[in-house]
């Protein structure tokens, strides 16, 4: 028995698909109806009953999605099954009484083979790969885990950076929080996203946690991305690598981010956008 499970549905079908190609029956746990399992639990994707359900399936594989809620299901089922357990992997093949999986280590510039001992938990990203649909067995499961919703707000709207076309992305080069607004005349003259590395965006609060490209964030691949003031670091090139075109404004001309880009534009980045800007509405 494999189980799949995930908060988000295109990771879900990412999940379901890894565990088609091994030929076994799959149980699925998911929030909206998916038919790609042979049976599928519809919940609210309560942490504490999405973890009970995995368990109760005894499988010999558990495929999570990548977002961080499922990650952090992911590990406590594994915890529960003392199961190994494996985040980020981008290859699995079972070879016998054990799996073994390929995973992304040293922050995207390296990938790590691993050996899994059955039963074995892992998480898989978005890929191109489509699961084919099945007839599917759909159990409503109604469930109180230890966290109760005592108010919903509704909050600002978002970007899909794993969608965008051109991303002007900011880092601690652009010197202060209220600089970012400089950032953004340029994205919106240009038609881009706006987003942030890690330092920006999870540490100093300059955008929000959901604009982060990096490892720990979004994984993006626009035809232009624009840095910033970002220095490089292996974490952040593991979310861009895979851009089209890379353009990256620095004051330092030996930052990291300079063996990286296609072209570099050492100067200031707030007077980079703001002269931009007024050649582009000139």
């Amino acid at each position: 028995m494999i189980v799949v499970f995930s908060e988000d549905g295109e990771n879900f079908k990412s999940a379901a698909a890894l565990a088609q190609s091994l030929g076994e029956e799959i149980a699925g746990v998911a929030k909206q109806e998916l038919k790609f399992t042979n049976k599928l639990y519809v919940t609210d994707f309560d942490e504490d009953v999405v973890v009970d359900i995995v368990s109760k399936e005894s499988p010999t594989l558990v495929i999570g999605g990548d977002t961080k809620r499922d990650k952090t299901v992911a590990a406590r089922v594994a915890a529960r099954l003392r199961a190994a357990y494996a985040p980020s992997v981008v290859d699995l093949k079972s070879q016998g009484d054990r799996f073994v999986v390929k995973r992304i280590g040293y922050s995207g510039v390296a990938l790590a083979t691993l050996t899994l001992s059955k039963p074995a938990v892992i998480t898989v990203g978005k890929g191109d790969s489509s699961p084919k649909e099945m007839q599917t067995q759909v159990i409503r499961q109604e469930g109180k885990g230890r966290v109760r919703v005592v108010e919903r707000r509704e909050g600002k709207g978002t970007v899909d950076l794993g969608s965008a076309k051109i991303i002007v992305s900011v880092g601690r080069g652009m010197g202060s929080k209220e600089n970012v607004k400089y950032a953004q005349e340029l994205a919106d003259a240009i038609g881009a996203a706006l987003a942030g590395s890690r330092p920006v965006t999870a540490e100093m609060g300059w955008l929000p946690e959901d604009r982060q490209v990096g490892l720990s964030g979004t994984k993006v691949k626009p035809k232009l991305y624009l840095a910033l003031g970002i220095s490089g670091q292996p974490q952040h090139l593991a979310g861009m690598k895979d851009s089209g075109l890379v353009v990256a404004v620095n004051k330092d001309k030996n930052a990291p981010i300079a063996e990286n880009c296609d072209y570099l534009v050492v100067a200031d980045t707030v007077e980079f956008c703001q002269e931009m800007v007024k050649r582009l509405k000139g």
